[in-house]
Parts: structure tokens; C-alpha cells; sequence
């Protein structure tokens, strides 16, 4: 019985948690910010390596 509540209640919750990232971009925006700062940082940290490479040449 409780194994049934707790399933139902999680397919449930990721439903509505996919129907509101389909239905409003800032929703999504404010979930994928966090991949893109670090995809940034990232790019960041690269560009300043290639600079350094070319700097010590």
C-alpha cells in the first residue's frame, strides 16, 4: 500500500515537473543556469590556457 503511495506520488511530482519546464522558460532558464555558469567557467578556463600556451612560446 505505502510502496503504491510513494510510486504514484513520484510519477506524479516528475509529470508535473516536466509539464512546468515544457510550459515556462524562465522555469527552465533558472534550472539550466547552473550548467551554462559552468560550461562558462569552463571556456573561460580553456581560453586562458591556450593564452598562456602562446604567451610562453
Amino acid at each position: 500500500m505505502i510502496t503504491n503511495v510513494i510510486v504514484f506520488a513520484s510519477i506524479f511530482l516528475a509529470l508535473a515537473y516536466f509539464i512546468v519546464w515544457l510550459l515556462r522558460s524562465d522555469f527552465r532558464e533558472q534550472i539550466e543556469r547552473p550548467k551554462h555558469h559552468f560550461q562558462d567557467q569552463l571556456n573561460e578556463y580553456d581560453n586562458h590556457c591556450v593564452e598562456d600556451k602562446i604567451n610562453n612560446k
